[in-house]
């Protein structure tokens, strides 16, 4: 598999995964005591995991295929952003001091310069096709 091919395939994943999560989202509007129990302390980051997966998803899954030509490097810092900037919302579910954390604070502006950089390079790469 290229590195392409794998973007796709996590953008895949990522969107299968916004819509398992839709089932989550139903219980933190219909029956949010039942995410309570489980430990559930803040339903909005219900609601913004499961869009973000869903949006990070579609990202992968164009950025893959209108560049299948792209870097190794860049790949990696559009798949390491794709994935850990929608599951940066799981640890603020359960926790509302977490995001107030150094380690939280780090994790998640390297995720976001990661997709940034990784996105950006893509679009370069993508428009060097057409500039001679």
């Amino acid at each position: 598999m290229t590195i392409a091919e794998i973007v796709v395939a996590t953008g895949l994943v990522s969107l299968a995964l916004g819509a398992v999560s839709g089932f989550a989202l139903l219980a933190a509007v219909d029956k949010p005591e039942l995410l309570k129990r489980v430990g559930v302390v803040d339903l909005v980051r219900v609601r913004q995991v499961h869009l973000d997966w869903i949006i990070m998803g579609v990202v992968m899954i164009a950025v893959g295929l209108a560049v299948p030509n792209m870097p190794l490097w860049a790949g990696v810092l559009t798949l390491f952003g794709g994935v850990v900037n929608p599951a940066t919302f799981l640890p603020m579910a359960f926790s509302r001091t977490v995001a107030s954390t150094r380690t939280f604070q780090t994790v998640s502006f390297i995720s976001f310069c990661s997709l940034s950089v990784g996105l950006i390079a893509n679009s370069l790469v993508y428009i060097s096709r057409f500039v001679s």
